[in-house]
């Protein structure tokens, strides 16, 4: 029996790696349907219509304390770091 490899996807704001779906398809579009479970990153609201930038979307998101949007999704011995480095990014907090 042939099993697929389910693929997931990187938020480019806070690095989270299990996103179902790109924030954006290869036309630089947005996927309004897709919303990051860790930072709550919804491409084409939190940037087109609020004008974060990832950076200041990511920075608002540590100042307010790294809240999960869906709790259930959060890893055990979640590290910071450790999720910011899959999108080359360090805190130093």
């Amino acid at each position: 029996m042939f099993f697929k490899k389910k693929k997931f996807y990187v938020c480019s704001v806070c690095g989270f790696d299990r996103l179902r779906g790109p924030l954006y398809n290869k036309d630089g579009l947005p996927d309004i349907s897709l919303i990051c479970g860790c930072c709550g990153f919804h491409p084409g609201y939190d940037d087109d219509e609020l004008g974060y930038s990832f950076e200041t979307y990511r920075n608002k998101w540590i100042q307010n304390g790294m809240e999960w949007l869906r709790e259930e999704e959060k890893p055990t011995n979640w590290d910071l770091n450790k999720q910011l480095s899959n999108i080359n990014v360090s805190y130093k907090g």
